[in-house]
């Protein structure tokens, strides 16, 4: 069994993690199982049994089997500590499990890990909001003997109404929803029931060295809204600045405009009643704790600065945007992917879809997002880092390639080998393409390259982002070709494929109520793309249900005010809508 992984691997082919673990399970001869203990304090248990392994090849695959296994548990939910429990008297497998602290880096202080140990850094923030600190996450080993009983399963969830009372409890109250992404922020105010006010603001947080290049924007485009919806609510829209609203306002501007509105507004200058706000980081009870995204890569490189302490001036940004909302009134934040399957829950159950089984979402563009909602309206608080997700074991020659090349199956953030994140969005489709084109299809591939969509950089290949940034033209091309060309069309098909691995992953690690997904993004908009990915998504797991975001989301007043604006859309801010309707959970 072990050797015909390897072969597979040797030979360039994909070795579905969740397929050696099936495989595990029905010949595993070596008890081996991970207890996690989460932040709520209650248990899981994960049987993870070993097969009998040889040392060389085969001890190096059982351990990157191990190690994945435990990674993503994880960057999926995360852990107080997590105990080990295996055979002690077995020498190999008591050293594979003894290396696992130094694999995972528990030792060393967080600017210092790297690969495995990047998902520490995130476990460990969180442990740091949610419970002050205390003892420092740890691997724990102990004799098979000593396992506890598995904890019962939890009884499921079967609230659900909560979504379609959302849009009335926004109908008499000012609220403020903002859309925090990497390259602009998206921002609305609902004033009793209408989109009265709308901002975008252009920004690169990359570039930030410090937490306060990313805080005071946000602040004063707040400050801005809520002295443009105090005179939307006043009747004076007339008084409202619009240079300041314009998307290509300074942040001078902005300031000017938000003192002249606050003047004109008077007495009637008046507090948000809510604030809901998505931001691409990982969110855990309103505080941004993550900490390891591409958006703070310009304060981890800082060495002028203490990057944790920056990092805690943005994990308290909730505290700071409550001087923009009535007392007691709700600042709630939660990540861009949980907050685009709540969009759509609420979007759903305003036509009467039943939500009883919650919403699971994925967006498949640049990236993987990820997005749950349960059945009662809440967010998990868990890492939900699905896109760090190891899924593939395989393919041992794309991983000589640094990672940004576009024939690596390398994490750009951890370097870690066979993640969705080479896999199911955008840089997984050019991966495919360098591969498969230019022996199946070089005609094609040839003319990719006459279009400048590859080019080589000495030996390293790349879809260019400047002087002209590429990316979604080269996209665009190989999605039109999917439906005229076979090899095209097999690329997509195995996009398909490692989402139906990672409807294994989180079906075995969170175990939602939803079994079916929703797609979003650019690469499931065209129909013939969707189709074949789905094709290779139920050859993975047959029977999987997957569907496609169509342009007929708006079913909430406020979202087909948004539909019928001149200016505006949906696809732009539909997640500032949603939320407006996020702040409102505590009102209903």
């Amino acid at each position: 069994m072990l050797q015909g992984f390897l072969n597979r691997a040797n030979q360039d082919k994909p070795v579905y993690l969740c397929q050696v673990r099936d495989a595990f399970i029905r010949a595993g001869q070596l008890p081996f199982t991970c207890r996690v203990t989460l932040y709520d304090g209650t248990a899981r248990h994960f049987p993870l049994p070993l097969p009998p392994f040889a040392e060389g090849e085969e001890s190096a695959f059982v351990a990157a089997y191990l190690h994945a296994s435990l990674y993503n548990i994880l960057s999926a939910l995360g852990a107080v500590r997590i105990d080990l429990y295996l055979d002690m008297a077995h020498p190999p497998l008591r050293r594979l499990a003894e290396s696992v602290n130094e694999v995972f880096q528990t030792a060393l202080p967080k600017s210092q890990r790297t690969g495995y140990g990047k998902c520490l850094n995130v476990n460990e923030r969180i442990l740091r909001a949610l419970r002050g600190g205390g003892e420092p996450f740890r691997f724990c080993l102990h004799d098979a003997s000593e396992e506890p009983a598995s904890p019962p399963p939890q009884p499921a969830r079967t609230a659900g109404g909560v979504f379609a009372k959302l849009p009335a409890a926004a109908a008499d109250k000012l609220v403020m929803g903002m859309d925090v992404g990497g390259t602009d922020i998206k921002l609305v105010a609902s004033v009793c029931g209408e989109l009265k006010v709308f901002k975008e603001y252009d920004w690169f947080p990359p570039a930030f060295t410090t937490a306060e290049e990313m805080i005071d924007p946000l602040l004063l485009l707040t400050r801005v809204m809520r002295a443009a919806a105090s005179l939307a609510a006043a009747g004076r829209e007339d008084q409202m600045d619009r240079a300041a609203l314009d998307r290509h306002a300074a942040l001078q501007d902005m300031l000017h405009g938000a003192e002249a509105m606050e003047r004109a507004a008077g007495t009637a200058l008046r507090n948000f009643d809510a604030i809901g706000l998505s931001f691409p980081d990982v969110v855990i009870r309103n505080r941004i704790v993550g900490g390891e995204s591409p958006k703070t890569v310009g304060m981890r490189d800082n060495k002028a600065i203490d990057y944790e302490v920056q990092l805690s001036k943005l994990t308290g940004l909730s505290s700071r945007l409550e001087a923009y909302v009535r007392p007691g009134g709700p600042v709630l934040i939660v990540n861009d992917g949980p907050m685009a399957a709540f969009t759509t829950a609420v979007e759903q159950a305003a036509i009467g879809r039943s939500m009883t089984a919650g919403f699971f979402a994925h967006t498949l563009g640049t990236d993987l997002g990820t997005g749950w909602v349960l059945p009662d309206g809440s967010i998990p608080e868990i890492p939900l880092e699905v896109y760090n997700f190891i899924v593939d074991l395989g393919s041992f020659p794309q991983r000589r390639y640094e990672a940004g090349d576009v024939r690596s199956v390398n994490n750009f953030g951890t370097h870690l080998p066979g993640t969705l994140q080479k896999y199911a969005g955008q840089s997984g489709v050019f991966r495919l393409a360098a591969k498969e084109l230019p022996h199946k299809s070089p005609a094609l591939w040839q003319a990719a390259l006459d279009r400048g969509f590859f080019v080589w950089q000495g030996d390293q290949l790349s879809v260019p982002v400047e002087p002209n940034d590429l990316r979604k033209p080269c996209l665009e091309f190989l999605m039109e070709q999917a439906s005229q060309d076979e090899t095209c069309a097999g690329i997509f098909r195995q996009v398909g494929e490692a989402l139906g691995a990672c409807w294994a992953e989180t079906e075995y690690i969170l175990s939602p109520e939803a079994k079916d997904r929703t797609l979003f993004g650019r690469l499931v908009k065209d129909a013939a793309c969707f189709r074949l990915i789905r094709e290779g998504a139920q050859r993975m797991v047959p029977g999987l249900r997957l569907y496609t975001a169509d342009g007929s989301l708006a079913n909430t007043t406020l979202m087909k005010q948004l539909a019928r604006h001149p200016d505006y859309t949906v696809a732009q801010f539909a997640q500032a809508v949603g939320a407006v309707f996020y702040a409102c959970l505590p009102l209903v």
